[in-house]
Order: structure tokens, then sequence, then C-alpha cells
């Protein structure tokens, strides 16, 4: 592992910090409406909030609402979007503007700000546990898988987007990566998270001749929405509750449990043995936070039909090396490959690829 350490330091970003803090003279704007925004402005007075690039606010009454083209080129501008931050930096930079982004502000402020999410679990989960990480990285598969192992990790460890750079918000391809999935005929595929049924397209895309689709979300607003949309597909099987390693359901929910009760909304939850007997070729999980119980509750599947398994690690540091020991515990005939879909700290995916 080629790993920068806790100790780097941007010093460009820790003297904009200062600045923005500090400054009485400079202009300092924000970008981006959200909870970030309201963080900062709990603590410092900003000249403006910068809603988009392009859009004028459909309601100038807000107060302090502005247009980047509003924005002098002597002020600083904190980024706290966080859809596309690599385009909005790579934006900002063609207009010629002083700007930083929040995750640097939050790491150099020592304010009381909002935690960014899918961060602040890492430092003490990774120098406890060091060596797990480093067999993680020991076992993928291609150079590829590496560099995204050492780019995420760095930028875990530093907050500083210039470790992300050459990633893409790719949803096309996420679960379904063209380097690492072969085509399967007549394919049973698991939407573990199933959300509004944004998976699904991709699915039917991907394997045209699937034979079923279980779409598997515990949300009953969101898994409505999802029917209603694909309501003329008969063989896509609509399951209404969360995944996990045991049956549990809301009379008798335990909060202290590490599975997805209370961050994932889940009233019932069941186990994916239970709710599937048929063959199954393909899962994929998504399940915020909840997949290491899920994939104990998938013991007896994984065993009996070796499916590819495609397993997003992004929610729990400690995902990174304990989703691919217990899935190697249960079968060890998996490849393992890693692969990063969005330009943010989001939509990393651990792909286990049958071995022949």
């Amino acid at each position: 592992m080629n790993l920068v350490g806790f100790d780097y330091i941007n010093e460009k970003d820790k003297e904009l910090t200062k600045l923005f803090i500090s400054s009485k003279e400079t202009k300092k704007y924000i970008l981006g409406i959200n909870r970030l925004t309201k963080s900062i402005r709990k603590h410092i007075e900003v000249d403006g909030i910068i809603d988009d690039f392009t859009r004028v606010q459909s309601s100038r009454k807000k107060k302090n609402i502005v247009t980047i083209e509003e924005v002098p080129k002597d002020a600083i501008i904190l980024c706290t979007a966080t859809g596309s931050p690599l385009e909005v930096i790579a934006k900002l930079n063609e207009l010629g503007y002083t700007h930083f982004n929040y995750l640097s502000f939050y790491r150099y402020s020592n304010l009381q700000l909002n935690q960014p999410p899918f961060m602040d679990d890492f430092e003490d989960d990774f120098k406890q546990n060091e060596k797990e990480y480093q067999k993680t990285y020991d076992l993928l598969a291609d150079e590829k898988s590496k560099e995204v192992f050492t780019k995420v990790l760095n930028f875990k460890m530093t907050y500083d987007f210039e470790f992300m750079n050459g990633f893409t918000n790719n949803f096309d391809e996420q679960y379904f990566d063209s380097e690492l999935i072969p085509d399967i005929k007549n394919i049973n595929f698991v939407d573990g998270g199933g959300y509004i049924g944004d998976t699904l397209k991709p699915i039917m895309n991907h394997f045209p001749d699937f034979n079923k689709i279980y779409c598997i979300e515990p949300n009953d607003l969101h898994i409505n929405i999802a029917k209603k949309n694909f309501s003329e597909h008969e063989n896509i099987e609509f399951i209404n509750c969360g995944l996990g390693n045991k049956v549990q359901n809301s009379n008798d929910k335990d909060e202290s449990q590490t599975n997805c009760a209370h961050d994932y909304q889940a009233l019932n939850i069941n186990t994916l043995d239970n709710l599937i007997k048929e063959k199954v070729d393909f899962i994929k999980m998504d399940i915020e936070g909840a997949e290491q119980d899920a994939i104990e509750g998938s013991k007896e599947t994984i065993l009996k039909y070796h499916p590819i398994l495609a397993i997003c690690i992004y929610h729990k540091a400690a995902d990174w090396y304990k989703v691919p020991q217990m899935v190697l515990d249960i079968k060890k005939e998996y490849t393992v490959y890693i692969r990063h879909y969005m330009e943010g700290i989001y939509e990393t995916v651990m792909y286990f690829i049958p071995k022949k």
C-alpha cells in the first residue's frame, strides 16, 4: 500500500481555511445549499450563498442567494456541493476563483461542524487494523483495484480531493462493470437495496433476457414507487423488508443490533436465505451499512449457488476488510476486485467473481 499517512497537510487549503475564518477584508461565499452550508454559517458570516453556476434562484427574496457571475474574482469560495465535487473544482479553476472544499475546512478549522458522511470512522479503525487493510490490498486481483484502493484510502486519510482525480460519476457501470461481469443468460438477480427501482433498468439493459429480479427494499414509500414504475414486468418480484442476519420485525426490534433496523429504516428484516430458495446468479448489496449482516444471512445461498457478488463497502470503514473476510470464509473460490463510481466518497463496490 502506498498511503500518504494521516499527517499529510495541504498547506494551501489550510491557509485558505485560516483566511476564511479570520479575514475581515476578504469576501467569502459558500457554493451549495445543504446541511454543511448551515453548519458553516453557525460560525462564520458570509457575503453570499451561490446556488449553482447557471440557475438563478427561483425566489430572489431569499437573503444572500447569488449566481456565480455575481461573485467578485477576489473572493474566496468554500464549496459544500457533494454530487460532483471534481466537476465543481474544475469549473471554479476555469473561472479563475480562489476556492476550497468543505472537507478541508472541516479538517483544518477545528470548529464544531457537521461530520462529512462515511469518513470519520476511518482513522481509528485503520490505526487499529492496518494489517487487515493490507490483507485486502494483497488479495485484490488487478492493478486497477489496487489503484482504487490506494486512492480512496488516501482520500479518507487526508480529506483532499486531489487523491480522487480520475474518478467520474459512472452510474451505468456501477454493479455491471464491463471489465469484470460476464454475460449471463436467463439471470436470477437479487437487487439488495432496491430503493425506488433505480437499479432495475440497468439490470434489464445488461441482462435483457433475465429470468427473475428480486427487488428487496425496506422502505414502504420507496418500494411502492418501484412497483408503480415497473408494474408491467411480471418477472420482477418486490420484497418489502431489510436484509440482515436473522428474522426481526417491528415488534421485537433490538435497537442495539448492528443491522439496518435504525439507519436503514427497516421495520422488518429477514435473511436472503429465507427469502429466496431458487437459484441465484448475482447479488447486489447497497444497504446503508447492513452489508455484513446481510452476507451472514446469505451464507447458504452463496455456498449453494456461488453467485457473483457486488457489495458496497463505503458505509463503514471496517467493511473494507470484513466484507472480503466474511465472503471468502463462506466460499474461497472467488476473485476479488474493487471499483469506484463517483467523484466523492460514495459508491465503492467490491466484486466477487466466481473462479471457474
